[in-house]
């Protein structure tokens, strides 16, 4: 009885589906991987957005306003000890809280419980003091693709965007201020940090390269007492570039 033979062709055509075949999985796992973690990160949010929740309170006067803070910061830190703020933007996805750490490295890609996840955390400098009374504070979020965390900074590329969202909320543990939109910008990080721009004495040249680059026209002046306040996060176009609002603190 003679052995069957198998072409070198048939063999390099088997090896190949079965390569393709792999390929296939691999993409399958890392789309479902990424997924999830989208998932996991939303609900994880949503989850400290009803936990931060300040209780209503009824005044028992009719027309009269609750005075209630919008957070509540005791039980908020209580579960996350490292939060220090939380900001808002009316109708847009950021409505998160502000970490802080000992670096800039833990929340990248870590939620507020410590949860490993890509979506990680806005989270403050770890230089900057955590009240935001300093010249210049800066705030870094990712730029995700579900439009999460600070993918819509992007936006501010428009003008119509801009007059659409001049303001945002910074809710501290003591009282919730305002952040005056005044310019946005992309710079390549390389330069931002050779230039020391988060650096209080470099604010002039900070503010000199934002109005000569700012992507819309605010309706805002600088007050000269006001802190700085900058939203980092990279572009849709390069990990290398990033785009930049700067507000000011009132």
């Amino acid at each position: 009885m003679s052995k069957p033979s198998f072409s070198l062709k048939g063999m390099i055509l088997t090896l190949i589906r079965l390569i393709l075949i792999l390929i296939i999985l691999i993409c399958l796992w890392q789309i479902g991987s990424t997924l999830w973690g989208y998932r996991q990160g939303t609900q994880a949010y949503q989850s400290i957005r009803e936990q931060a929740a300040a209780p209503s309170q009824d005044t028992g006067e009719e027309g009269q306003e609750d005075s209630q803070p919008a957070l509540d910061f005791e039980t908020l830190q209580s579960l996350y000890p490292e939060t220090v703020a939380w900001i808002s933007c009316p109708d847009t996805p950021i409505d998160y809280p502000i970490m802080q750490s000992k670096d800039n490295d833990y929340y990248l890609r870590r939620l507020p419980d410590g949860t490993w996840n890509n979506s990680g955390s806005l989270f403050l400098d770890y230089r900057d003091p955590s009240d935001f009374s300093g010249a210049i504070s800066s705030v870094y979020g990712h730029n995700m693709r579900d439009g999460s965390m600070f993918a819509c900074l992007e936006n501010y590329t428009s003008q119509e965007w801009y007059d659409q969202h001049p303001v945002m909320t910074l809710e501290l543990p003591q009282e919730t201020r305002e952040l005056q939109v005044l310019y946005g910008f992309t710079v390549s990080a390389q330069y931002w940090v050779e230039q020391g721009l988060d650096q209080e004495e470099n604010l002039s040249s900070l503010l000199n390269y934002a109005a000569r680059n700012t992507t819309f026209t605010s309706e805002f002046s600088r007050q000269e007492d006001a802190p700085l306040v900058v939203l980092i996060t990279c572009t849709s176009r390069s990990d290398q570039e990033r785009y930049m609002v700067l507000c000011q603190l009132i």
